[in-house]
């Protein structure tokens, strides 16, 4: 099996024809349909993991905001990573872990706190990344905070050396709204 070569880039540095590969990709590995998905996401850093010059994974991070406490809310922008993919017939190889320690490492340079939602929280937690254990919302465009029960448990974060000193994995977490999938 070919060594995997990581690349990153920017949303506008990449073509129409390797959106269309990482659409395809997307599509294999969670099994739905996905074209929709990038603009609902909007532009982010994109890292792909490359074999033979085709995507075998991937993974994006793009500029959110969360909120954490109560009432005196402290407002982190933060590093959320998306779109976390390996082709199934790969998966386990070590690929995804690949992108996912070059994402670490943007978060770790470039932002105070990186953030994700995932079903699959063992595999995030190998990697240093730590499950929010404090109750999920959604802050709406009025400002008004939404539970979002269904986030509870699936909501992680990665520390970096500008995250708070006094993050309380226990304490309420919210996201700003956006369409379909909030978090």
């Amino acid at each position: 099996m070919s060594e995997i070569r990581l690349r990153t880039a920017l949303s506008d540095e990449l073509s129409a024809e390797r959106f269309e590969e990482l659409t395809r990709l997307c599509e294999a590995a969670f099994e739905e349909p996905f074209a929709s998905a990038w603009e609902r996401v909007g532009p982010g850093v994109h890292v792909l993991g490359e074999m033979e010059g085709h995507v075998v994974a991937h993974a994006m991070i793009v500029d959110r905001r969360i909120y954490l406490g109560h009432e005196a809310d402290v407002a982190l922008d933060v590093g959320y990573v998306e779109h976390v993919a390996t082709l199934p017939e790969l998966q386990g190889h070590g690929h995804g872990a690949a992108v996912m320690r070059e994402i670490g490492g943007i978060i770790r340079d470039e932002y105070a706190l990186g953030a994700l939602a995932t079903g699959s929280t063992g595999f995030y937690e190998r990697l240093g990344w730590e499950t929010w254990l404090g109750p999920t919302s959604v802050r709406m465009v009025e400002g008004e905070r939404v539970r979002s029960t269904e986030d509870d448990g699936n909501v992680m974060i990665r520390r970096t050396s500008r995250s708070p000193a006094d993050l309380d994995l226990r304490a309420p977490i919210a996201i700003d709204w956006r369409a379909e999938e909030p978090w």
